[in-house]
């Protein structure tokens, strides 16, 4: 009979993090979707292929691990029969586990973040067959797979040169926001799409692939000017600006084009919206 621990134990929950172990037949996709853990997989058997905002068919081979950080999407396709281990935890082991990466990369001025994968070496090799014992005997104790991502980075702390986990581990120290956040935080700064996606770092072809990843439905034109109808009625309720001067300020094409933006997302022509505002004055 397994020992567990009692109800009124916060560990007799499902742990914050942890691991998991799964199958795949060639063919079958996995899916890693924004949410409150990061996840390191981990291809024990088989091959894989990454596709996410930060690569696109990336081929990963078994005895390889990548890192997934949680705000990402990750479409992982699996290319032939595959063992897979998933680590997810919100945070790494220790603070030290990333002050030693915030540091390397401060010094190395040169330094740039580029998605890739890393070979699993002897000593986590070693640590993943003792966890695959644990799983496969059906530990659940949330305290097991906690102290276990503890150790987890300590082996790479130990065990991996700090360039390599400087950047397998960048949108961790490094704070990387989301795409969406980003978007939103800069819209009201940028003049129009362009300017935005340089705001957040991209051209505009690849930022026009990513933006749809994020907002379904929308082109990324469509919906910076649906997010400004609130600007552009206070510009022309409280304001006397010509109509030229707002749909200038605004990115339309002509007074006209914001005459039909305005029938579609606020009910009324320009004028008809301004004269109305001003008559409850």
């Amino acid at each position: 009979m397994k020992q567990t621990c009692p109800k009124s134990c916060p560990s007799a929950k499902e742990p914050f993090a942890g691991f998991y172990k799964k199958h795949y037949t060639a063919g079958e996709v996995m899916y890693i979707k924004p949410g409150d853990v990061n996840s390191l997989v981990f291809v024990r058997k088989g091959s894989v292929e990454v596709d996410s905002e930060e690569c696109n068919n990336y081929k990963v081979a078994h005895n390889n691990l990548f890192f997934c950080y949680n705000c990402g999407h990750y479409t992982v396709k699996v290319t032939s029969d595959a063992e897979i281990i998933v680590a997810y935890f919100s945070r790494p082991g220790a603070a030290c586990d990333i002050a030693s990466l915030l540091q390397y990369t401060k010094e190395q001025k040169g330094f740039k973040y580029s998605f890739s994968a890393v070979e699993i070496n002897e000593q986590l090799e070693e640590f993943l067959v003792m966890l695959n014992r644990y799983i496969e005997d059906g530990i659940p104790c949330a305290h097991m797979h906690e102290s276990m991502i503890e150790l987890l980075f300590v082996i790479f702390r130990f065990y991996y040169p700090v360039e390599m986990l400087a950047n397998l581990f960048f949108n961790l120290y490094d704070h990387t926001i989301s795409f969406r956040t980003m978007v939103e935080g800069n819209r009201v700064k940028a003049r129009n799409l362009n300017h935005l996606a340089e705001l957040c770092g991209y051209d505009i072809n690849t930022f026009n692939v990513i933006f749809r990843r994020h907002y379904p439905g929308f082109t990324p034109g469509v919906w910076m000017q649906i997010q400004r109808k609130d600007e552009i009625l206070a510009d022309l309720a409280f304001t006397d600006a010509p109509i030229y001067f707002i749909s200038k300020k605004y990115g339309f094409s002509s007074s006209s084009h914001l005459g039909e933006y305005c029938k579609k997302y606020l009910g009324d022509t320009p004028t008809k919206i301004r004269a109305r505002y001003k008559k409850r004055k």
